[in-house]
């Protein structure tokens, strides 16, 4: 790990050094003779000046700050924003949508990046490990692989890919350390863009954490990393990425007795890695992944003369009509491992030696994931139509799933050595590629794979603005005419839209979005094959509705959401941890609103969430969620280079009977034994900002031995992470 981390930074490094001298610039070819004296930025497009003589520049290439196709357009972004300019890849066919990287010391000391994306996450305490937002609204599905759920808050898809367009060299780097040192968690990471020319940029990242987890059998060890890059000339637009992701936790089963945590006097107050579990040291989970992201554009258009003054004009190539392929591709891998299954394993799954399907002692369940994935179409963009100010777009989508899966044991190797047979009969064999079960006459029994192959084609079309003042729209409407199970029925139609004005010269931002959406089940929610659990389903489609508002009042540091969601046919897992289908709709009304306070260097930040589900069993949700964030912020001192934070950050959610989570699969199933929650976690902390420099302590959970309230358990069987230290520090480098 750390001799590959090394490699890593050297490449950073000799990067830094071969492209130190070579910022970005813009090319421009001159009509004539021109004595250009200047470029400078303008909003988020480039002009080029000339004090004595009216002449006409053309550019050759068309840098991403150039674009006129963000959501949110005109105003420039964050101080950093001036030395680069960043977006993302959205929708069907990848268009460049404005995204800003996070250059504040807000939230700084929060080092779980699913804690960063809600409001309030639930998982196994260690630093990267299984869990679910409490926000049903924050609920995304970032890949389509099923058993990809419990990690997905920690997965960087290739839809968080963040594309750059640099002047000179960006890289960040960062460290985050935490607890004793045998109990210790650690997370470092970096990103390195930089551009080669005004039209070519290439970058990497990576993201490593290593928790052992302060209880018994929680370790983590999590990675994402990656490389993109982009092309972006006149008339061709390039962006690709290339990302890695592996998620690795050791399975606990939870605690033998919550009562540990609840009452610790009544078992002298043991300390946190001393709490009994049930699968100790034995069982672990596996997940990894692989993905790749090519998005690629041809625009045909015109060029256009643009007047900046009495002296100078700008010739802009306007794109009217693109050709465009998006095409992704996802290989995942899922294993779950015992190795030597005991009685607790018995009791927690209910199993036995004759009731598991393939492997009497030990358990080797694993699954394969391969998808390919293409969108391919034309745009006609908005300068197309002067009158209807609006980009039209058709395109072909297709996919392609392939499922792997084990389906029983095929007995196809056999050792005649007698002596081995003695040994080994009847039981588990260890191999360097898994586990075996070897028979009474020396057999070796490993899993059967068997392999399914869904196709899903359609035809989809886009209706969009984002040029403007005032209003942005984007309307996605897709129809499958084949999909999984050859219904003809799936259908996708989804849409945002956004408006900007002013209150008494306040700005506001009212927006919304809408999905509906027919789509069938998971092939893996119908059919799967394991040690312990087995199901042959054959579930109707799922329909589903979402509505969504949005009302924002920047300035004054206030925002508003509302969403509506409605499933019919809603799948879930009932008390034997079995997927089932429901007829009767399961609703789900959300509101929430943010707030943030200032009184000179006194600061009070307040998020809270209201939600009320039509059916608690089916989807429990807690019914108010709140943090708070109390802190004292200095101005910029010595020279505006330093900014110093402290503060305290409460978070708190009503009780609620949290779902249950099952280690075999991964999945979390219903319970009506016991409510969690009601209980208050408070934070401190200290943070700072020198110039490029980036650090915080805080202690977590400051208030675990205060009061009478210990009732932090936050799901069956799993607590909340105990008190802690954590100390972090990141560096960037953009200059």
């Amino acid at each position: 790990m750390n001799r590959f981390f090394n490699i890593i930074l050297s490449v950073f490094a000799v990067g830094t050094t071969v492209f130190a001298n070579d910022s970005l610039s813009i090319v421009t070819s001159v009509k004539d003779t021109v004595n250009v004296t200047d470029i400078v930025a303008n909003g988020d497009s480039v002009v080029a000046e000339k004090k004595d003589s009216l002449q006409t520049q053309k550019a050759d290439s068309v840098p991403a700050f150039e674009y006129k196709t963000e959501v949110s357009p005109s105003k420039r972004g964050p101080k950093d924003s001036m030395m680069y300019f960043s977006w993302r890849a959205d929708g069907p066919l990848g268009q460049p949508v404005r995204a800003y990287a996070d250059s504040t010391i807000d939230k700084l000391y929060i080092a779980n990046m699913a804690d960063k994306n809600t409001l309030r996450y639930a998982d196994h305490s260690s630093l990267g490990s299984p869990g679910i937002s409490l926000i049903y609204a924050d609920r995304i599905k970032k890949s389509d692989f099923f058993f990809f759920t419990p990690y997905e808050a920690n997965y960087t898809s290739p839809d968080d890919i963040l594309y750059y367009n640099t002047r000179k060299p960006y890289s960040k780097f960062w460290f985050i350390g935490a607890g004793p040192s045998n109990r210790s968690d650690q997370c470092v990471g970096g990103l390195f863009t930089v551009n080669a020319g005004s039209k070519f940029n290439f970058g990497m990242y990576g993201d490593w954490v290593n928790s052992y987890g302060a209880y018994e059998s929680s370790s983590t060890r999590n990675c994402n990393a990656g490389f993109f890059g982009s092309y972006m000339g006149l008339r061709s637009n390039l962006m690709m990425s290339i990302g890695f992701a592996k998620f690795e936790n050791y399975e606990s089963g939870g605690f033998l007795d919550e009562s540990y945590i609840t009452s610790p006097e009544r078992y002298g107050n043991p300390a946190d890695e001393a709490i009994p579990v049930y699968f100790t040291g034995n069982t672990f989970s596996k997940l990894h992944g692989y993905n790749m992201h090519l998005n690629y554009k041809y625009h045909l258009g015109f060029e256009k003369e643009y007047k900046v003054n009495a002296d100078s004009v700008i010739v802009d190539y306007v794109p009217v009509t693109s050709f465009i392929a998006d095409m992704k591709y996802e290989s995942d891998w899922k294993r779950y491992t015992e190795k030597g299954t005991n009685a607790f394993h018995d009791t927690f799954y209910n199993a036995s030696a004759e009731t598991r399907k393939f492997m009497p002692i030990s358990t080797m369940d694993s699954v394969l994931f391969r998808q390919f994935k293409g969108n391919f179409g034309v745009t006609l963009n908005e300068e197309f139509n002067k009158l209807m100010k609006f980009g039209l777009a058709g395109y072909y989508t297709v996919s392609s799933k392939t499922y792997h899966y084990a389906d029983g044991l095929q007995f196809d190797y056999r050792d005649t050595d007698p002596e081995f047979i003695a040994v080994n009969k009847l039981k588990d064999l260890e191999l360097a590629d898994g586990i075996a079960y070897v028979d009474s006459v020396g057999y070796r029994g490993r899993p059967n794979w068997s392999k399914n192959k869904d196709t899903k084609m359609g035809i989809g079309a886009v209706l969009s603005k984002h040029s403007g003042k005032h209003l942005f729209f984007n309307v996605v409407g897709e129809y499958y005419f084949v999909d999984e199970k050859l219904t003809g029925t799936s259908y996708l139609l989804k849409g945002d839209v956004k408006t900007q004005f002013e209150i008494g010269r306040q700005p506001v931002s009212l927006g919304g979005s809408m999905e509906l959406k027919n789509e069938c089940p998971d092939y893996f929610e119908d059919h799967y094959q394991s040690n312990y659990f087995n199901w042959d389903n054959d579930f109707d489609n799922k329909r589903s509705l979402s509505v969504d508002g949005l009302f924002e009042m920047p300035k004054i540091g206030f925002s508003a959401k509302i969403g509506y969601y409605n499933i019919d046919n809603y799948i879930y897992f009932n008390e034997k941890a079995l997927p089932v289908q429901t007829s009767d709709a399961v609703n789900v009304f959300y509101l929430s609103a943010k707030e943030k306070l200032k009184f000179g260097v006194f600061h009070w930040d307040n998020e809270i969430a209201y939600q009320t589900t039509s059916d608690q069993y089916l989807m429990p949700l807690p019914t108010f969620v709140w943090n708070s964030n109390v802190y004292l912020r200095s101005p910029a001192i010595f020279k505006k280079s330093l900014t110093l934070q402290v503060g305290a950050e409460l978070n708190y959610h009503t009780s609620f009977y949290a779902q249950k989570y099952n280690p075999a699969t991964g999945m979390l199933y219903v319970q009506r034994d016991k409510e969690y929650g009601d209980y208050p976690l408070l934070n401190v902390y200290g943070q700072a900002q020198l110039k490029v420099l980036k650090m915080f302590i805080v202690w977590n959970h400051v208030n675990q031995k205060m009061g009478n309230n210990s009732n932090y358990m936050i799901s069956p069987g799993y607590a909340m992470s105990p008190s802690f230290l954590r100390v972090g520090i990141s560096v960037t480098f953009d200059d």
